[in-house]
């Protein structure tokens, strides 16, 4: 992938990362010139998890030229780099014989190598348990009366939690690759969600034909084309202050609702932004939107939206973007 191609590398999603790139240990003389070196290719492959606070880091090196005073026979460490926070205590390297692993510039031809990055349960902070990890890949090489410095790799991170927020059928644990904004979607072709999805359409890009009316209404949730406008989750049960925000939402809204017509006894007053979120009618700066929509529908699109908060890991206060095809 040639967007993985880089310091940052690829989020694919939460729980799927993908980093390629070169590398190089050089041994430098003290006029600077180069006495020896070996370039390789590092391809890095991470998986989190949904179920343990254990995500699993794939290493392949292949592309390997040596030169100098170096050759095949000489010796290439491997070693994992990484800090913890809260504590040093809250991440470590897991799964590896030893660390640095070491073997021969050969052996790194076509070499594979894994390891978790595991956190403890108890050893994150807040409700949550959370606790993040930086790592990285430090490479030195020895051989014919040479050993370079050790080569630094570029920083990745993720992120733990013990969360009991995301619902009975989702694990309370779990680990993911948390450098990017996560999204979700509707789709308006889906029958069984259609009045919610194009409720959020006209919410997102025709914010000045939704009720109820404002001025220069701006409705969060785009992310995309050069917006910056994420949601923010609200679980009611984090603390006193969200259960606070919970019941302006539900409070401004029913007020809102009051000044439209209902259809029949099968629809329901669906809002945007979410009841589930800082951004919703509660936040009283007017940016919201609420209208009639059939009851079934109502009740699907917001299992869904719960569904996904839960199989991807969104926890209180967690930001994420909102699209409709």
């Amino acid at each position: 992938m040639s967007d993985a191609h880089d310091a940052a590398g690829k989020i694919i999603n939460h729980f799927s990362f993908c980093r390629w790139g070169y590398n190089t240990a050089v041994k430098l003389s003290g006029q600077g010139a180069v006495e020896g070196m070996v370039r390789f290719r590092e391809t890095e492959i991470g998986t989190g998890s949904g179920e343990l606070r254990d995500a699993t880091i794939e290493v392949h090196t292949d592309q390997v030229v040596a030169s100098g005073k170096f050759n095949d026979t000489a010796t290439m460490s491997f070693y994992i780099g990484q800090a913890g926070w809260p504590s040093s205590s809250s991440c470590r390297v897991a799964d590896v014989s030893s660390n640095p692993f070491t073997t021969t510039v050969g052996d790194w031809r076509d070499e594979y190598i894994a390891y978790g990055l595991v956190s403890d349960r108890g050893s994150g902070n807040g409700p949550d348990d959370i606790a993040t990890c930086v790592y990285n890949h430090q490479w030195k090489v020895t051989g014919g009366g040479a050993t370079t410095p050790w080569s630094s790799g570029p920083e990745n991170g993720v992120r733990f939690d013990s969360s009991k927020s995301l619902g009975s059928k989702y694990y309370d644990a779990g680990v993911i690759f948390d450098r990017v904004i996560p999204s979700f979607s509707y789709d308006r072709a889906q029958s069984d969600t259609a009045g919610v999805a194009n409720h959020i359409y006209d919410a997102l890009y025709q914010p000045q034909t939704t009720y109820p009316s404002k001025a220069g209404k701006v409705i969060p949730g785009d992310i995309w084309n050069g917006n910056s406008r994420p949601l923010h989750r609200n679980w009611t049960n984090f603390d006193a202050a969200a259960a606070e925000v919970t019941r302006k939402n539900r409070n401004a809204k029913d007020a809102a609702c009051r000044g439209l017509s209902r259809p029949n006894d099968s629809y329901q007053c669906d809002e945007f932004p979410f009841a589930s979120t800082k951004e919703g009618a509660g936040l009283g700066d007017g940016n919201f939107s609420v209208r009639y929509v059939p009851g079934a529908e109502n009740s699907k699109a917001g299992s869904e939206l719960a569904d996904w908060y839960g199989s991807d890991r969104i926890l209180h206060n967690n930001e994420y973007g909102i699209y409709v095809k």
